[in-house]
């Protein structure tokens, strides 16, 4: 797409600044007076700020850039009651930080092998050769010229919404900062160093935050030093007159150092400007028919009166917006041959983008200043302006990055893009609004071996970790297996009651309230049949609730009871309560009723599947646990599977401070339209888990059946902040790509044939609204455990676990 911006960049140009040397200031003057729910600066302006999700350009087609670039275009032209900023601010994280970060915390355990297994991570991120990686924060923030804070908050915030809801289209998702985390990230920003070692607390006020020991350095008066680093600054005073492409500066975006970008638009009033370029197009209109001058002139001024009368006629559409815009630029680095490389970089990319840039120097602190995301309004921001429209703004595509790295957290993969690492930690509620996955793949495509590993990493990290073995093949040496099946010892009571924990909204602990529930139960008992007899009445539920009232009866457990019974009723408790109700039936439709759901219940009570349900629970729950159903049929292993379930969500409720996570594989298999219960209370781990420390991992290769209960199983992918998309099978594919609105390029990936083995583990990685091609490795440790064959294939040894099992009790 060529966009005539050089027309327009003519009109007006930076004034003419001095960079001759002033009197330097001393003293570091804050511009920022309160930090609350807004920011207010010293000249009393009230400022919101949110953060943005950036897209990834990389993986869009040019339909789906253009999409994108009127996205942003509309969401600038909502607001047009004060300033708008931009801000593009890099994190640089280095793999040292995340080796640090992992002997840190791996000082605070005692537990060997979780100790062991950190080693193991850590040997495993030394092993890249990419040792650092530039990540990119994106915020928008937007000044009130409403003087009075309640006036100012309600209008910014309205219209913080409305830009939310353009830029959200595009799956640019916008998130207002909060007072802490305006605190947090302007803490970050202004002591970059510091921060390393003494993190940020709540109560600071902005005096702590915002008080730098700002220098001009002595010898370079370009240079300004604080807290260990020194930096310099560059504003843009020249444009391209024309531009073909999208994403025209991402050479800057793509830096690799620390570099911050602000771009600064003050609103411009539009007839005043039109009138201004009619006046100039009536000029060069003259001069071009001017016979007396040389052909080249009137071909030159021929060319200024039809990109002045275009410029009028764009400016003429109600949806073009035109700004004095400032785009400033701020580099730091640790010492000065750093600083020296960074810049020689800088201005190489800004040379070959079309651009010049103007160093600013004797400017005092106002540059540092300038490139924080809180709108600062002084001498640079205010001279160093050229005139863009937002679509001139839109078509940088801002919010764009290709990165996802986090100091902390677990590796995921590799980027593909980028050739970095993906790393993140999806128990930092700071970051992550939640720790829940859905994994979408069919088999074959690197599904269970993605989960496995996942399940290694996260193994020192959190205080359970269950998972749900279907096909019998995963193998930990550490974890313990409860293999359930016909002939086995393990058995499942449904009348079991962990703990009498009530489900809360509040932050502490879920209550004890035992006859509370027992109401809860019965209501999950009376799924758990649903599963073993479907065509269940209404009339055989109400029979069904009080056989079930009366089973529990005959353990003096009632609505009325305080405690929990020493021992529970079972199935043949059921038969006798059922037995009796047949006796003192009081009509021959009940008996009859009655009769026959005490036959349909008979194969689990005295038939083949008693051993699995008929009796006391006589298994419990490790640190890591694999529930192994692969060995039951549909018929047992949906009902099973739902009663685990419950009970594993009652352990989860005891501390809210530990941390689980809870591995569901073949979830379609709940999405039954006749019988939703088990996929409705999986949407109801994932809705509720967060505020217990549960990350719910779940997993399916068939996405139609998965979405064919849409209340819930849509609800399930949308509610899990973590996503993954691994190669589907041709029905998945226009599914996948209506729920999340794949690109061709990104579908591309998705259609890998189960036969090409370089796509075997490749997908795409959504965090929120980010999505990253991802592509899956194992470190020699985990590959030996997770596919023996492969791992002695690559390095020519015997796996030491092939023949090993799970310790099963």
């Amino acid at each position: 797409m060529s966009l005539s911006l050089g027309g327009l960049f003519r009109t007006r140009r930076s004034k003419n600044i001095s960079n001759k040397k002033k009197k330097s200031q001393k003293i570091s003057k804050s511009p920022i007076k309160e930090i609350g729910e807004l920011i207010q600066t010293v000249d009393g302006k009230y400022k919101i700020v949110a953060k943005v999700t950036p897209v990834n350009a990389e993986l869009l087609s040019d339909e789906d850039l253009f999409n994108v670039f009127e996205s942003i275009q509309a969401a600038l032209s909502v607001y047009n009651q004060g300033r708008i900023g931009i801000y593009i601010q890099s994190e640089r994280i280095n793999l040292e930080t995340n080796i640090q970060n992992i002997n840190r915390y791996q000082s605070t355990l005692d537990n060997q092998l979780k100790i062991e297994l950190l080693e193991e991570q850590k040997k495993h991120l030394e092993s890249f050769s990419i040792k650092s990686k530039n990540v990119l924060n994106f915020y928008i923030v937007l000044e009130s010229s409403h003087n009075k804070y309640e006036i100012a908050k309600q209008s910014l915030e309205e219209s913080i919404d409305s830009i939310k809801s353009e830029l959200s289209s595009e799956d640019m998702d916008v998130i207002r900062l909060s007072e802490t985390e305006l605190k947090r990230m302007l803490y970050e920003q202004i002591y970059p160093e510091t921060c390393e070692v003494e993190t940020f607390q709540d109560e600071w006020d902005v005096y702590e935050i915002c008080n730098p020991q700002l220098v001009i350095n002595n010898a370079d008066p370009r240079v300004i030093e604080n807290d260990g680093r020194l930096y310099r600054f560059f504003s843009i005073d020249f444009y391209p007159l024309y531009v073909d492409q999208f994403r025209w500066l991402r050479r800057l975006w793509s830096m690799n150092g620390d570099i911050s970008i602000a771009i600064m638009m003050t609103p411009k009033n539009k007839l005043k400007i039109t009138q201004e370029l009619s006046n100039a197009a009536k000029e060069a209109g003259a001069k071009a028919l001017d016979k007396t001058k040389p052909l080249h002139l009137q071909k030159k001024y021929e060319k200024e009166k039809e990109t002045a009368e275009k410029l009028i006629e764009q400016l003429g559409n109600e949806n073009i917006s035109l700004f004095d815009t400032n785009i400033t630029i701020g580099i730091s680095a640790k010492n000065r041959d750093e600083l020296n490389a960074l810049t020689t970089s800088l201005k190489s990319r800004i040379s070959s983008s079309g651009c010049k840039s103007v160093d600013l120097k004797y400017k005092e602190f106002d540059p540092f200043w300038t490139v924080l995301p809180i709108l600062a309004d002084n001498n640079i921001t205010r001279n160093y302006v050229w005139n863009l429209t937002n679509a001139d703004i839109a078509s940088l595509i801002p919010f764009d990055s290709s990165e996802l790295m986090e100091k902390d957290g677990i590796l995921q993969g590799e980027n593909v893009t980028s050739k970095g690492l993906i790393i993140v930690d999806p128990y930092n509620k700071k970051r992550h609004f939640n720790a829940h996955m859905a994994i979408i793949a069919y088999s074959g495509s690197g599904k269970t071996f993605y989960v496995s590993c996942d399940a290694i990493r996260h193994t020192p990290y959190r205080d359970y970790i269950v998972m749900f073995d279907v096909e019998g093949e995963l193998f930990f040496p550490w974890a313990t297996k409860i293999r359930f099946s016909a002939t086995s010892n393990f058995t499942t009571n449904p009348f079991h009651i962990r703990n009498a924990i009530i489900d809360t909204d509040g932050q502490d602990d879920g209550i004890v309230d035992v006859g509370g529930y027992l109401a809860e139960k019965i209501m999950s008992l009376m799924t758990f049949f649903k599963w073993i007899y479907p065509e269940m009445t209404s009339y055989d539920e109400s029979l069904l609730e009080t056989a079930i009232r009366k089973t529990y009866e005959k353990k003096q457990l009632t609505f009325q009871s305080t405690e929990l019974p020493s021992e529970f009723p079972t199935l043949s408790t059921l038969e006798e309560v059922l037995e009796e109700m047949i006796r003192d039936s009081q009509s021959q439709k009940e008996k009859e009723h009655l009769v026959n759901m005490k036959a349909v219940f008979n194969p689990y009570i005295n038939g083949a599947y008693s051993k699995l349900f008929n009796g006391p629970t006589n298994w419990d729950i490790d640190p890591f646990t694999i529930l192994d159903i692969s060995q039951l049929n549909e018929t047992v292993r949906n009902p099973l599977y739902d009663i685990l379930l419950r009970d594993l969500w009652q352990l989860f409720k005891i501390d809210r401070k530990k941390t689980k996570r809870l591995y569901i594989d073949e979830a379609h298999e709940f999405s039954d339209p006749k019988q939703p219960q088990t996929l409705e209370f999986v949407h109801r781990l994932v809705k509720r888990g967060r505020k217990y420390g549960l990350g719910v991992v779940t997993a399916t290769q068939n996405l139609p059946d998965f979405l064919a209960v849409e209340r819930y199983g849509q609800a399930i992918i949308d509610n899990s902040h973590f996503k993954l998309f691994m190669a589907l099978g041709e029905t998945d594919l226009p599914v996948a790509q209506k729920l999340q609105n794949f690109t061709e390029r990104e579908m591309k990936i998705l259609r890998q044939k189960k036969k090409d083995k370089r796509g075997k583990g490749r997908g795409i990685f959504i965090v929120g609204s980010q999505r990253i091609e991802i592509q899956t490795r194992a470190s020699k440790f985990e590959l030996e455990i997770v596919d023996p064959d492969q791992f002695e294939e690559i390095y020519k040894t015997p796996s030491r676990y092939r023949k090993q099992n799970n310790k099963v009790v």
